[in-house]
């Protein structure tokens, strides 16, 4: 009798024992997948406000500013290049302008100028000088090379905005193989085309009302100096005046608006940049802002509409 109490005890005491472990280690479970649950509802919630965040940061709103690099981000990469051109992309910003010229065998390529002298590691005019050749160049800084039209055409396509001007003075020449380029790669909801030599204007009128894909091209009236009241009698609508960006008072940009154009500031590389240059235009109501700082500028629109409660 005693052996078999004895026996029974110890029973009890071992089934105590097992029922408090299996109890420990459910309450560590627990406590465990609690701390677990914890830890991943506090990574979502500030994953959820950093991409809140950068959301309101990063989302284009049509009836904003656009912020346009202006050859691309030219201060982290050299000017009218694919690089530059790319980050532009990788920055998500709303637009890229560029420029330009026909080559000897007919090919679009991107720079400035028609020389190639202060861009590159060789003197070529551009105009009189096959593809081979200047695709053998290396830009003075980087050691990148000349990029065609069509290779940034596929580049960023259904990616960015490109605002493209035609450097090259021959109009009659140029323009149709700019227009291949557009229709080749359907390209006309991405494109806008601006020139100092207005006689493309007549061109993109005339190929407006002729093509057969129903759809129309912009351009830009780019102009320098003096009064751009001139160009107010165009009357057409999705077309911009394309100005520098002291001649863009409130009275032009109305005078614009009202004549169914759209104003875009532009700078001249060099030119300084600040807060109260960008809020003095915004303030006069410009629509799109071609600029050498674009991450200064996005960053400053962000805040500019934040402060104004429309963003």
């Amino acid at each position: 009798m005693i052996m078999r109490r004895i026996i029974r005890k110890k029973k009890i005491k071992f089934r105590r024992k097992k029922s408090n472990k299996k109890f420990f280690n459910k309450r560590v479970k627990y406590i465990k997948s609690s701390v677990i649950l914890c830890i991943n509802t506090i990574i979502l919630c500030l994953s959820t406000l950093t991409t809140t965040k950068r959301k309101a940061f990063d989302e284009f709103k049509p009836h904003k500013v656009f912020i346009e690099a202006h050859r691309g981000v030219n201060q982290e990469k050299f000017e009218n290049t694919k690089e530059a051109i790319s980050l532009a992309i990788k920055y998500r910003l709303d637009s890229i302008e560029t420029d330009a010229w026909l080559c000897k065998d007919n090919i679009l390529v991107l720079i400035h100028n028609g020389n190639t002298k202060h861009y590159y590691n060789a003197t070529y005019n551009v105009m009189f000088t096959e593809w081979k050749k200047l695709s053998m160049m290396q830009t003075k800084r980087g050691n990148l090379s000349m990029p065609k039209l069509e290779d940034v055409m596929k580049l960023t396509k259904n990616k960015i905005y490109m605002n493209l001007e035609i450097k090259d003075p021959r109009v009659n020449l140029v323009f149709p193989y700019i227009i291949e380029l557009i229709e080749k790669y359907n390209f006309f909801d991405q494109i806008s085309l601006s020139s100092f030599h207005h006689g493309y204007y007549g061109k993109v009128v005339e190929y407006n009302k002729n093509n057969t894909y129903g759809k129309n091209i912009s351009f830009g009236f780019i102009y320098g100096g003096g009064s751009v009241s001139y160009l107010y009698h165009y009357h057409q609508v999705n077309h911009t005046i394309n100005a520098y960006w002291t001649k863009l008072s409130k009275h032009v940009c109305d005078k614009a608006h009202a004549n169914g154009m759209a104003v875009l500031a532009w700078f001249y590389m060099g030119d300084k940049e600040d807060d109260e240059v960008y809020k003095r235009l915004f303030d006069n109501g410009i629509d799109i802002l071609c600029t050498n700082y674009p991450l200064k500028a996005k960053k400053f629109r962000y805040f500019y509409y934040k402060k104004k409660k429309l963003w």
